[in-house]
C-alpha cells in the first residue's frame, strides 16, 4: 500500500540538502620543511561571487580586498522566475562589522538603513544586522542591489548567513563569504 501524496506546496531545495554552503579559507602561511613560510596563492583560496537558490541569484562583488582600502562590497539579488507572488532574502551582516573602532566613533563598515531597486517590486532595508531583498509581484531580472563600504575592517574571512523565502516557504539558504586580505608586506632588498 502506497503512501498518499502530499497537497501541500513546496519548491525544491537548493544544492545539497537544502543548503548553499560556500566557505572559503584566509590566504594564510603554510609551514614547509626547516620552518620557511609558503604563502598560498589567492587563486585558491578566494571565496566565490555567486550564489543560486531556486528562482534567485545572490552576487557578492568583490569577495575579496584588500585591508585599509575604502571598498564598496555590493550584495545583489537577481530574480530569475518569471512571477513570484513574495519573495524575500533575509542577509544577516556580520556583528563586526558594526563595532566602533573607538567608543562613540564611527563603525568598522559604512552600513546604510535601505539599498536600491530596479522597480517599484523590489525593496532593500536594513533593520539592525538584517538585510531583506522583498520582490512583490516580482519579475523575471528584477533586481536588488546594498553596498556597504569597508572603513577599517580587520583582515579575516567574514561570513553572513542568508535565507531565500517564495510564497511563505523556505527555498534555500547557505553562507556566503567576505575575504579581507592583510596588506601584504615588502621588505626592501638589500
Amino acid at each position: 500500500m502506497s503512501k498518499p501524496r502530499s497537497t501541500s506546496r513546496s519548491y525544491p531545495r537548493a544544492r545539497g540538502r537544502g543548503r548553499v554552503v560556500a566557505a572559503a579559507g584566509v590566504g594564510a602561511l603554510a609551514l614547509a620543511g626547516a620552518g620557511q613560510a609558503v604563502a598560498e596563492d589567492i587563486n585558491d583560496t578566494r571565496p566565490p561571487t555567486r550564489y543560486a537558490v531556486p528562482g534567485a541569484v545572490l552576487r557578492v562583488t568583490p569577495s575579496y580586498f584588500d585591508a585599509g582600502t575604502r571598498t564598496k562590497v555590493t550584495f545583489s539579488v537577481t530574480q530569475t522566475r518569471r512571477s513570484v507572488k513574495r519573495g524575500t532574502l533575509t542577509l544577516t551582516l556580520p556583528a563586526s562589522w558594526r563595532e566602533r573602532t573607538s567608543p562613540g566613533g564611527r563603525t568598522r563598515a559604512a552600513i546604510p538603513l535601505t539599498g536600491s531597486g530596479s522597480s517599484s517590486r523590489v525593496r532593500v532595508r536594513r533593520i539592525g544586522r538584517l538585510v531583506r531583498f522583498s520582490f512583490t509581484k516580482g519579475r523575471r531580472n528584477d533586481v536588488g542591489r546594498y553596498t556597504v563600504t569597508n572603513r577599517d575592517l580587520p583582515p579575516a574571512t567574514y561570513r553572513a548567513r542568508f535565507s531565500w523565502r517564495v510564497d511563505g516557504y523556505e527555498a534555500g539558504y547557505g553562507t556566503l563569504s567576505v575575504l579581507v586580505l592583510p596588506v601584504p608586506q615588502f621588505t626592501p632588498l638589500p
